[in-house]
């Protein structure tokens, strides 16, 4: 059965727009998960999605683009070449009384003012390997993108870098026991501080009451409601090298 026999009648074209209906729009645009870059700031990092290389059986074949309604929109030549590498995300089935062609989708593009959904027919091309469902590929999207955010919210925290909050500097404080065999630990403040604008690290937050102290080094701590956290340091992310190359070089 020729594909081209799918759009000789009005009927066939409606029954091939509903076997598409519902296609995904962003297959090839970036994805984004929260990650705490900083204490006090949140930014973003962008994810492609899984795709299946595939090699073009002949130039110049026809894509076919569908709306968000599920109609088609136009069909138009290709300007991909024989044996031209090129990307497939997910498939879909047409059916109608004549049978049924799968077709795969490569792109999203504005056609004739709308956006579409572009599709090439699986004859046309030779994928390397098995192309998903779309519900399956949609599956896959959502499960990449939990676990590349978990190992972000997951990493360990090396150090964070302060800074006071008040152009009058902040307090510098000491730990102390009252004896050798005393397990409470009191904070008491001197009279030297931080200057404003002094930046240290601290890879410690103490809890003592209601208050909580960075360590700075040599005995020193900070009341962290005086102090601003300028940066942090995180080890590096762990993640399979199947999510790593997902990842987007911002």
């Amino acid at each position: 059965m020729k594909t081209k026999n799918l759009f000789t009648s009005l009927a066939a074209a409606v029954m091939l727009s509903a076997g598409l209906a519902g296609a995904g729009m962003s297959a090839a645009e970036a994805v984004h998960a929260a990650t705490t870059q900083t204490s006090s700031k949140k930014g973003t990092i962008s994810i492609k999605r899984r795709s299946v290389s595939a090699t073009v059986n002949n130039a110049n074949p026809k894509l076919y683009a569908v709306n968000q309604d599920g109609k088609i929109v136009k069909s138009m030549d290709s300007n991909y070449t024989k044996g031209q590498t090129i990307q497939l995300y997910f498939s879909n089935e047409a059916k109608n009384d004549q049978g049924s062609v799968t077709f795969y989708y490569v792109d999203s593009q504005t056609v004739d003012g709308q956006q579409c959904a572009i599709y090439v027919v699986s004859t046309d091309v030779t994928p390397s390997a098995t192309v998903p469902s779309q519900a399956d590929w949609y599956k896959q999207a959502q499960s990449d993108q939990k676990a590349i955010q978990d190992a972000y919210n997951n990493r360990a925290l090396k150090y964070i870098v302060v800074s006071p909050k008040s152009k009058k500097g902040a307090k510098i404080y000491y730990a102390y026991k009252k004896s050798a065999k005393a397990k409470k630990v009191y904070f008491k403040a001197t009279k030297k501080k931080i200057k404003y604008g002094k930046k240290y690290k601290s890879s410690m937050i103490v809890k003592n009451g209601k208050s909580r102290y960075a360590y700075i080094g040599k005995k020193r701590y900070l009341k962290t409601s005086t102090i601003k956290v300028v940066s942090a340091k995180y080890a590096p992310v762990q993640l399979s090298d199947d999510l790593k190359n997902l990842i987007v070089q911002n």
